[in-house]
């Protein structure tokens, strides 16, 4: 069995962390190793999530926290049973529904309890269904937004059984597996112990009726699927795999119920001489010798075109720019990061005659020996 990693460790925060800190750290991480996005084995990554919040669960807790920092994983033991911490123990689904509500994998893991676990577990009855989907762009649409248009399967109520699913929108009789609860209760019992699940009712699927003589234009699903157009606003400055939400553009609900949400994963091209962090790009130019040496000018690449970069005299290899202003923007802000480009000096591999000549009126002829005059040059230059 592998030996359990303290706390701290997991989320990479101090001991002395903020429970703002920790927080930002658990949803830093729980974005990285969520199954759904990772790009690890999906049930090593299920792992690596469920240890991260096993962490969250006792350190965003001031008790739980405290007794962890006196005793250890002692102190905390009597919190999740002796089986150790499951998905029923995690108290804070609502910290991470927004980053993840939409994830099949998401519901799956924290629905299906019947425990009052928030958001997830108790959106209303008869919601229609979440839809994701990946959109590939530019770069250009970090650096000046975009509008594309998406073409998204949609299921709607269908207008011949008004979403009924039943023929000619006839009654509905009341589920006899539930009577008309939605909702089924069962009892396991496990020695002194009872466990108690309620989940949605397999006959009906959580309406509490059942149609006597389906609707022949949808087959008694009470919806008919088409394809809707929608216009969506991609936002400057947005980064490679942000997902943007849609509301009201899932699937339809069933009567009663509204529709769920779209949510759409931006992607990026990485096909780019550009290298991303945060709001600033980096890139890279190649600088002439004669140029490094005695100053000048050369043309790189920006966000935005090109523009003329000042080489001061003596430049070294490997120097960085800063071009204050010609990075990404920041998201729904004003202002922009910055372009750090390297500079990478050309050593020519050989050299004419005439160029030989040049560059030692470069270095100072005519004031001895010429290794001397190299070494008064680049001394003046360390100097």
């Amino acid at each position: 069995m592998p030996t359990k990693r303290d706390y701290y460790e997991v989320l990479g925060v101090a001991k002395g962390a903020s429970p703002d800190e920790i927080k930002s750290a658990y949803r830093k991480l729980a974005r990285q190793y969520h199954p759904d996005v990772s790009k690890e084995n999906p049930k090593v990554a299920e792992e690596k999530f469920k240890e991260l919040s096993e962490a969250y669960e006792v350190l965003v807790d001031p008790a739980k926290r405290s007794r962890y920092d006196q005793l250890g994983f002692s102190g905390v033991e009597s919190e999740f049973g002796p089986g150790g911490f499951t998905w029923q123990n995690f108290t804070h689904v609502g910290d991470l529904e927004d980053l993840f509500g939409a994830s099949p994998l998401f519901q799956q893991l924290f629905t299906g309890f019947g425990l009052p676990f928030g958001g997830v577990a108790s959106r209303e009855r008869g919601r229609g269904a979440d839809v994701e989907m990946t959109l590939r762009l530019s770069v250009a649409a970090a650096i000046h937004g975009a509008h594309p248009t998406l073409e998204v399967p949609r299921a709607r109520p269908c207008p011949d059984c008004r979403g009924t699913g039943a023929k000619g929108g006839t009654a509905l009789e009341v589920c006899p597996e539930c009577g008309g609860q939605g909702q089924v209760r069962r009892v396991q019992n496990r020695g002194y112990t009872q466990l108690i699940t309620i989940g949605e009712c397999p006959r009906c699927h959580g309406s509490g009726r059942r149609i006597l003589e389906r609707c022949p234009n949808c087959r008694g699903s009470g919806t008919i699927t088409n394809v809707e157009k929608i216009e969506l606003d991609v936002p400057a400055g947005i980064e490679d795999g942000a997902v943007l939400r849609v509301p009201g553009h899932g699937k339809a609900g069933r009567p009663g119920g509204r529709a769920g949400d779209l949510y759409v994963q931006v992607l990026l091209e990485s096909s780019t001489p550009f290298r991303r962090v945060g709001q600033d790009a980096f890139a890279e130019t190649t600088v002439p010798l004669a140029t490094a040496l005695l100053g000048g000018s050369v043309t790189v690449p920006t966000l935005d075109g090109k523009a003329d970069l000042q080489i001061p005299a003596g430049t070294q290899p490997e120097t960085q720019f800063r071009l204050r202003g010609h990075g990404f923007p920041r998201l729904r802000g004003s202002s922009r990061g910055d372009l750090i480009v390297t500079a990478h000096v050309e050593i020519p591999r050989a050299l004419s005659g005439k160029d030989r000549e040049r560059l030692r009126e470069a270095l100072g002829a005519g004031a001895g020996p010429a290794e001397g005059r190299r070494d008064s040059f680049f001394r003046r230059r360390a100097s």
